[in-house]
């Protein structure tokens, strides 16, 4: 692995080092680590940049630690943070800028599918990259708990149906991603899931 990763990961596990997966005792690092992998992966069948992997690393660290944009850029470069970036949700959609009201997660996803669809090629791959070790995260926990799974959730559980099938026209939208094994397991993997009541 190059440097960039290496340092990505350790800079990524000391960030998280105290989360949870939401509604578990999993250590977040888990799911940084599941993202890189999968674009790792995805290497087999194009191109793919440290730079990306580094970004599935951190594509966390601002939206859920204490960390700024800026030390994103000085640590690993402007095109690792432009891609932590287009991975966060706006500050202002959460809140956080002049006091709003932190928008709904209906308006919160719809701002994501959105944006993904007039996203750069590794925009996509990374924000897929995310989404698909979400659904099978989301997978294991329906297997294991069943219909109850459902409540850890601020959606039901058609608004999330709705949400990854919207994810995978804006894939597919302007630079598609539709080459990619990435999106085409993600794909099948969300017809799967959401393919009846669950």
């Amino acid at each position: 692995m190059s440097q960039i990763i290496q340092k990505a990961f350790l800079y990524a596990y000391e960030k998280h080092l105290n989360g949870k997966r939401k509604g578990t005792t999993i250590p977040y690092i888990v799911h940084p680590m599941d993202v890189a992998s999968i674009l790792l992966k995805e290497r087999n069948n194009s191109t793919v940049s440290d730079e990306l992997v580094a970004a599935g690393f951190l594509h966390d660290v601002f939206e859920d630690t204490e960390t700024s944009l800026k030390e994103i850029e000085d640590k690993f470069g402007k095109e690792v943070r432009d891609l932590v970036k287009a991975a966060s949700e706006p500050e202002e959609y959460k809140g956080e800028v002049n006091n709003e009201k932190p928008k709904s997660w209906k308006e919160r996803k719809s701002h994501t599918i959105e944006f993904i669809q007039n996203a750069n090629r590794d925009a996509k791959l990374l924000s897929c990259a995310d989404k698909l070790s979400n659904l099978r995260d989301m997978m294991n926990d329906h297997f294991i708990y069943g219909a109850e799974f459902w409540n850890r959730f601020n959606a039901s559980q058609e608004d999330i149906k709705w949400y990854y099938q919207s994810m995978v026209k804006a894939y597919n939208s302007k630079i598609s991603i539709n080459d990619t094994n990435l999106l085409k397991i993600f794909t099948k993997e969300v017809e799967m899931f959401f393919k009846e009541d669950l």
